[in-house]
């Protein structure tokens, strides 16, 4: 069955986690991000400020630990306790930002950072979409100390999705000796170059303008659509109730192919569902006020003819 996890409606601001061991590009991806924004006000917190190398032409406005960009964004240092830090821009700006990235220490594993953003105070102002942990191909990790292989390995351990980063510094037998090495069985991965993930593993693609049906393949930017990283998309949507029993069977059966989901589901008992998969496991939570009868659902995963028919077959039974 569905797993239901109570939390506050009113957290409405989420959370991505960018973990990774130091160099594997964890900055480079923040400010990816911050670039591609396109209109989206995110909140950015991160351990070595100064390394975002931020435009200054984008600066609006310095004060104390905190930056304001002229594009909507807030950027600011993770000092102190954790916690604290988290809870203090919530309160800050938290009902300015659409979203916010929290970027780890290169020397941390993420899965702290996920047990305080399920600190009850915390869980009711924000919510964890996504723990994604960058790896670096051309890092020997055979020379790293057992401790540090003992961290990548939990950085990836706990991650929804791995990047493999600077795959063009490495022959194709390194990046494949790596993700046996590296990568955890069904782990989801993608690879990219200077840490261009497309923005839509972080911000979604906006469902709710969907078809019943959509398939994306064309690529209207090489360093900003999935397609570029040789994935494609789906967006399903549908009036009135889904079959509890039928959705079930999918997200059990679903295969590791499918690299990301997310969606908002009416149920033929009447709740109403936000699922997604975040922090390595899927989460679920009932939403009061979801003002249509109509149910979304967006995947990202792997160029598979046979994939995305297996996936729509699934969905019909909804």
């Amino acid at each position: 069955m569905i797993e239901v996890r109570t939390q506050d409606m009113t957290a409405e601001l989420g959370v991505t986690v960018v973990a990774g061991f130091l160099g594997a590009g964890k900055t480079t991806l923040v400010n990816h991000l911050l670039q591609h924004a396109d209109g989206r006000r995110l909140g950015v917190m991160v351990n070595d400020f100064g390394a975002l190398n931020i435009d200054e032409a984008l600066v609006d406005e310095r004060r104390d630990d905190l930056i304001t960009l002229s594009n909507g964004c807030v950027c600011c240092s993770l000092q102190g306790e954790l916690s604290a830090s988290i809870e203090s821009m919530i309160k800050r700006r938290g009902g300015q930002l659409d979203h916010l990235l929290i970027e780890c220490s290169g020397v941390s594993d993420p899965e702290r950072v996920v047990n305080v953003l399920h600190y009850p105070r915390i869980r009711a102002r924000a919510r964890l979409e996504a723990v994604i942990t960058l790896v670096d191909a051309a890092l020997d990790h055979a020379d790293l100390s057992p401790a540090l292989r003992h961290l990548v390995a939990s950085q990836v351990d706990n991650a929804d999705l791995v990047v493999i980063n600077k795959v063009d510094l490495v022959d194709e037998q390194d990046i494949a000796r790596l993700e046996q090495a590296v990568l955890l069985p069904g782990s989801r991965h993608v690879r990219t170059t200077q840490a261009a993930l497309p923005a839509d593993f972080v911000f979604w693609p906006a469902s709710s303008e969907a078809p019943t049906f959509r398939r994306v393949r064309s690529a209207p930017s090489p360093t900003t659509s999935i397609e570029a990283l040789g994935l494609e998309t789906l967006s399903w949507k549908r009036e009135g109730a889904v079959d509890m029993n039928a959705l079930s069977a999918l997200l059990h059966d679903m295969p590791r192919q499918i690299l990301r989901f997310k969606g908002v589901v009416r149920l033929d008992d009447g709740r109403v569902l936000a699922l997604q998969r975040a922090a390595g496991r899927l989460t679920s939570r009932e939403l009061e006020h979801w003002t249509t009868d109509e149910s979304q659902l967006v995947f990202i995963g792997e160029d598979s003819p046979s994939l995305w028919e297996w996936l729509t077959q699934r969905l019909d039974r909804l």
